[in-house]
């Protein structure tokens, strides 16, 4: 299931490439346990008022759990990138870069869509009597595809120009991913991207009011999009009520429509006790009391 994000050699190239930095490389040596599970939906403190650690730390925690590869998929930037492959290179294990992005709704008046059908209008802040800042938009995550067509600096190179699209066309500060407009929709279909759908985008609400008919066009639209083998569909299991439930009720919808899915944490920390400065900083985005 996870064949596509391990051949890495490309991005690895290229990021060795940028920073000069050569890999510790130990052959004689190898773990006598590894962690199976690839963590591919995370975020470093380079993720504003999101991310509770830096990228070398949250290598680290990898390299204690055994683990041969890891993601880093910030949000709205990919601004700790370049620190990430580093830190990789140097504990000897393989880097997916990504990043985590707000998109718009396919349809006005969809979950997290704006007041006036535009995603990213303004909302009333707590300043003007409103209740949040956060607009709360749907959210998906990309992944470079080393397997794709272009290798690992395609798959690099696609991110970062679906990136630089994005901001160019949103409001500055505030970027929104168009899946639909040209630019990205060339880059989407192109196979250098691997998307990740998970809880955070529109799936998510439409499993909550029980709506498979929403959750079968959200699906659909992205499937239209990204080619067979590069949607995948996101799991996630924090141990919350219901959380479970809705895992499985997505596993099964996926396979009644023949997507793959992928086990995800959406890790925000490195430490169990960094979770009260996750708190801090989810107060903090959206001008609410702890």
């Amino acid at each position: 299931m996870f064949d596509v994000f391990w051949s890495v050699g490309g991005v690895r190239a290229a990021v060795e490439e940028l920073s000069g930095v050569e890999p510790r490389r130990d052959e004689t040596k190898e773990r006598a346990v590894r962690d199976p599970f690839p963590h591919l939906h995370v975020a470093s403190g380079y993720s504003l008022r999101h991310g509770a650690s830096l990228p070398p730390r949250l290598v680290e925690r990898a390299v204690e759990h055994g683990m041969d590869l890891l993601a880093l998929t910030d949000r709205d930037g990919t601004y700790g990138a370049v620190k990430f492959a580093k830190a990789c290179q140097v504990a000897g294990i393989s880097p997916v870069l990504g990043v985590d992005l707000a998109y718009r709704p396919s349809t006005p008046g969809a979950p997290g869509d704006g007041p006036a059908g535009e995603p990213g209008s303004r909302r009333r802040t707590p300043v003007r009597g409103g209740a949040f800042r956060d607009p709360r938009l749907p959210r998906v995550t990309l992944l470079a595809h080393a397997a794709g067509p272009g290798g690992g600096r395609g798959g690099w190179a696609a991110v970062c120009r679906i990136l630089s699209a994005t901001h160019l066309a949103g409001e500055r500060g505030t970027p929104v991913l168009d899946p639909e407009s040209p630019e990205v929709a060339a880059l989407l279909g192109s196979g250098d991207v691997v998307v990740l759908l998970g809880p955070g985008s529109l799936l998510g609400p439409a499993l909550e009011g029980h709506r498979d008919d929403l959750v079968r066009a959200e699906l659909a639209r992205w499937r239209a999009l990204v080619p067979t083998g590069c949607l995948q569909v996101e799991l996630v299991h924090h141990r919350l009520p219901g959380s479970a439930a809705r895992a499985a009720h997505l596993a099964r919808v996926a396979a009644e429509v023949g997507l793959p899915t992928v086990l995800t944490n959406q890790v925000r920390y490195a430490e169990r006790r960094d979770a009260a400065t996750a708190d801090v900083l989810d107060a903090a985005r959206r001008l609410v009391a702890l």
